[in-house]
């Protein structure tokens, strides 16, 4: 199952999402509470990649992630969804 962005993510690209996650060996912990309870957001980020600092509009490749959220302090976990096998790029023309 691949999440193709701009999709609204339904239960079961949540669900398989964590099952991602659990196959990778992730048992979260949040790093500043110590909680182990996590929610995931309802949409991915994307991090803008450029070769410089100065400030610019962004446009080109950018690395989307998917974020649990601490449901105790809101800390952030961000993960590549295309290191875990989410990222469905044939539409973009690139292979799967």
């Amino acid at each position: 199952m691949a999440y193709v962005p701009g999709d609204i993510w339904s239960e079961e690209v949540k669900k398989e999402i964590v099952a991602r996650l659990n196959a990778k060996g992730l048992r979260p912990k949040c790093p500043m509470c110590g909680n182990a309870h996590f929610s995931i957001g309802e949409g991915y980020f994307t991090h803008a990649m450029q070769n410089t600092l100065q400030p610019m509009a962004v446009v080109g490749m950018a690395i989307p992630t998917v974020a649990l959220i601490c449901t105790n302090c809101g800390f952030l976990s961000q993960h590549a969804i295309g290191v875990l096998g989410l990222l469905d790029t044939s539409a973009a023309g690139e292979p799967k």
